[in-house]
Parts: structure tokens; sequence; C-alpha cells
């Protein structure tokens, strides 16, 4: 008895070294001092004042009662709150982080001893908490809505509850936008760009809102679809949040770091635990074609990862060589997740490889529905542009290794892009100067052109298309051979080639 008393007086007593995140701390003090988020609330609150006065007034003029006046309250309230909170919080966030992103600002991320990923959680924290002001400074309205009809509290509290996920999201977004190392103009270029998505965001929103109302939540929440498909659209923002958090912690991590290394667990992780979740759809209904869900997010993603895998540098510091197993399968494994191009390239190729062996299984097992546009052609498709990606990008690794060897390894996932990006030009800038480019002139053979793919309407087209690209991916696997074997023997742990302490050489004796 005595023993868990003082185990558990040891628990607590390790609860004061407790500390809340200091980036919160600062963030939100810096955010009390200013007014620009105190000045936001206000002119939020007195919009919402604003409105609900004019639906009263409007209202006291009709002769019949509106019973579904609530409703229509609520979903302009929801409107005003998802523009506020999807606009104005992560602009203010993103703008902060890249305010102290900058090398001339000798702020936080330069100068502090706190770990990456405990700066962007905290920044995180600190935009969550804004949200939550918003929203608590909504409640009071959201509640009157119910009073007058139109709308129920599970609707409410359920659409709350999502959109709160959808601005959380927003908000790791515009942090791992501020994050990256870009210039002042190409980050106002991402201001424009993520002003115009959350516009598109909160158009949708407020229609699928408007949607769930007609529907109710409340009726529907006995139905075991509609947890299934709530859970999992929750589970992909959630995902889809921390795969951009391990990614703005990379950004920010030192040049020394093992950058690659939590950033391809979690996307393996994220591969395999969609890829369960996927086939399970699968399994329940018996339909193959859940599975897209699955690959098609797969596919993008790992392609993106392709480009940001061949930009890795081939140095690795004393600090990863220091973290490389001396056994040999650990050793092994650790190969494909550490930094390093070689690594990731394998790394990428048996996700893709893993994926497409799995949909092929899985439509052979299951019936397709009727309408399914999922076909041969389709997989010929998948499989051409894999290699047609990976091509471009031994390419570009091949000419910025051998010719660009000063330059920074990044420059290869910008020669990749301009590589298939120029592929898919000259064809028709060839076609223009010979005076024969027409509409249809797309849908010929191009090889090379990796658009092309995708017009292709002839069945031989597009087996030429897969032999060209197959063959061309040989030979550039063949071509980065050399480099690829000596990435190989120099990935070892610095502490197995350490040279062994020289014995120590007696004193020369005295001669007699």
């Amino acid at each position: 008895m005595n023993a868990k008393l003082s185990s558990l007086k040891a628990h607590f007593a390790n609860w004061r070294e407790w500390e809340l995140n200091p980036i919160v701390i600062k963030e939100l003090r810096q955010g009390v001092r200013s007014w620009t988020v105190t000045g936001m609330l206000l002119l939020f609150l007195v919009i919402l004042f604003l409105a609900s006065l004019g639906f009263l007034i409007s209202e006291s003029f009709e002769i019949n009662p509106n019973l579904g006046l609530g409703g229509v309250m609520f979903t302009w309230f929801m409107a005003i709150l998802a523009g506020a909170s999807i606009i104005f919080v992560p602009l203010y966030t993103g703008v902060r982080v890249a305010a102290e992103r900058q090398e001339n600002n000798p702020d936080l991320l330069y100068v502090t001893t706190l770990s990456p990923a405990r700066i962007i959680w905290g920044k995180y924290l600190c935009s969550a908490y804004i949200v939550l002001l918003f929203f608590s400074a909504c409640m009071p309205f959201m509640a009157f809505t119910n009073l007058l009809r139109g709308v129920d509290l599970p609707t409410v509290f359920f659409i709350l509850i999502f959109l709160f996920l959808v601005v959380s999201a927003a908000n790791m977004a515009a942090i791992f936008l501020a994050c990256l190392p870009a210039s002042r103009p190409f980050k106002f270029l991402f201001v424009l760009g993520g002003l115009a998505a959350s516009i598109g965001l909160i158009a949708g929103w407020v229609s699928i809102s408007m949607n769930l109302m007609r529907s109710g939540v409340g009726a529907m929440m006995t139905g075991r679809d509609f947890w299934t498909i709530s859970l999992t659209v929750a589970a992909i923002l959630i995902a889809l949040s921390g795969l951009l958090f391990v990614l703005s912690v990379a950004l920010i991590s030192p040049p020394s770091a093992n950058r690659a290394l939590p950033i391809r667990i979690y996307l393996t992780g994220f591969w395999l635990i969609g890829g369960v979740a996927a086939l399970s759809w699968v399994i329940q209904t018996g339909e193959a074609d859940r599975l897209l869900v699955w690959v098609y997010p797969t596919f993008i993603t790992l392609l993106l990862a392709l480009l940001v895998t061949v930009s890795n540098s081939d140095q690795l510091s004393q600090r990863v060589r220091n973290k490389i197993p001396a056994a040999g399968l650990k050793r092994f494994l650790a190969f494909f997740f550490f930094n390093g191009a070689a690594g990731g390239l394998l790394w990428i190729a048996g996700l893709v490889a893993a994926t497409y062996f799995v949909t092929r299984a899985v439509f052979a097992a299951f019936p397709v529905p009727r309408g399914m546009t999922f076909d041969d052609d389709s997989w010929h498709i998948l499989l051409t542009l894999a290699n047609y990606a990976f091509a471009y990008a031994l390419l570009a690794l091949f000419l910025q290794r051998k010719f660009l060897p000063r330059r920074p390894p990044k420059l290869a996932g910008l020669l990749a892009i301009f590589l298939a990006g120029g592929g898919a030009i000259a064809p028709s800038i060839f076609l223009f100067f010979v005076n024969r480019l027409t509409w249809k002139s797309v849908e010929g053979l191009q090889l090379g052109n990796v658009f092309n793919v995708f017009f292709t309407r002839e069945p031989a087209q597009m087996s030429y298309h897969q032999y060209f690209a197959s063959a061309w991916l040989l030979v550039m696997a063949a071509l980065n051979g050399r480099w690829f074997w000596r990435q190989v023997q120099n990935f070892h742990s610095s502490k197995a080639v350490e040279p062994a302490p020289a014995a120590a050489t007696p004193p020369p004796m005295k001669a007699a």
C-alpha cells in the first residue's frame, strides 16, 4: 500500500514540471497587445448583431410567421462564421509565421532552443485558440436560432464541429505555406491563392451545411452509414493536418537533421491505414470501386513526393550518420527512410508497386459496378504515368549530378518539372512551325508527352506509350546505376568506420 502511495506521489510530482507551450504564451500575449485579433473579434460581433437585428425587424413586418426563420438565420450566421474564421485566422497565422521565417528577422525560429515540432505545435494551438474565440462569440447567436425553430441542436453542434476541423486544417495549410523557403513575391502569390481557395471552401461548406439542414442530422444519426462517412471525413481532415504538420516541422528543421525520416514514416503509415480502411469498405459493400478513393490520392501524393525526393542531398550529415544502425536488417530498413535520394526513390517505387498490385488483386476478386469507367485502359494509364514520372525524375537527377554538381540538389526537382513541361510543349511547337497544329493533333501519338496519355484514343497508341516509357525508365536507371551504388556504399554509420585508437608507443630506451 505504501509503495502504491509513493508511486502516485512521484507520478503527480512530475506534473509540477509541466508547462504550457511557450509559443502559445508568446503568440497570445502579442495578440492581446495588438488590435488585430481584438478588432476583428469586435467587428465579427457587430456583424452578427446587425444581421440578427435585421432578420427580426424584417420578420416583424410579415403577417404570417416564418416557421423556418431559425434555419435561415443559422445559415447566415454559419456563413459569416466560416468566412471570418477561414479567411482571417489562417491569414493572421500564416503572416506571423512568414514574418518570423525571414532571415533578416532574428526572431523565434533562429534564436530559440525549442524543437521545431514544439514551435509548429505552439503556432497551431494558438490558431486553434483564436478559432475557439470566434466560435464562442458566435455560440449565443447559434443557440438563439434554435429557439426560433427551423434547426435542431444536433445539427448545430455537428456542423460547428466539422467547421472547426476544416478551419484547423486551413490553419495548418497556412503554416505550411509560410514555412516554405520562398521569397516575398512568391509568398504574396501564396496569399492570393489561399484567398481564392478560401472563398471556394466557404462556398462549398455553406452548400454542404444547407444540405445537412434539409436532411436533418438528428434523424440521420441513427444510421450506420452516417457515422461511417462522418468519421471517415474527420479522419481524412485530421490526417491531412498531421501531414502538413510533419512537413512544416521538416521545413524549419536544420539541414543537418534527418528531415526525411518522420515524413516517410508518416506517409507510409498514412498509406497503410488508408489502404486498410478502403479495403474494409470494399469488403462491407462488395464493390471494388470504393478502393479508388485510396488509389488516386495515394498516386498523386507519391508523385509529389518523387519531386521532393530527387531534390534530396547526397551528402549525409554527421548527425544523421551517427543514427544509422550498424546491424544488417536495421541498416537496410533505414536506407529507405533516412535522408538521401537513392533510398527515397526505392521507397516510392515500393509503395507505387504495392498500390498497383493490391488494386489489381481487389478488382479481380470483387465485382465492378455497371457504368464504371475504370477498365484496362485505366490500368495502362496509371502504369504509364508512373514510368514517365520516374523516367523524368531520374533524367533530372542525372543531369543535375553530372553537369551541375555545384548547384544545390533541390534544382533536380525543378528540372524534372521543366523537362516534363518541355516534353509536353515541344510536339505542339514543332507542329506549329510545320503548319500542322490542329485540335485533333493532340490526340495523335506523341511519345514522351505525359499529357498525351490522357488523350489517346486507340489502344495501340497506349501500348506504344507504355513500351516507350518502360524502355526509357530502364535507360535512365542504367545511367544512374553508378550513382545509386555509390549511395548504397556510403550509407553506413560513422561509428562503424571510426579508426581504432593507435597503440601507445613505448618511450625510447636510453643508451647505456
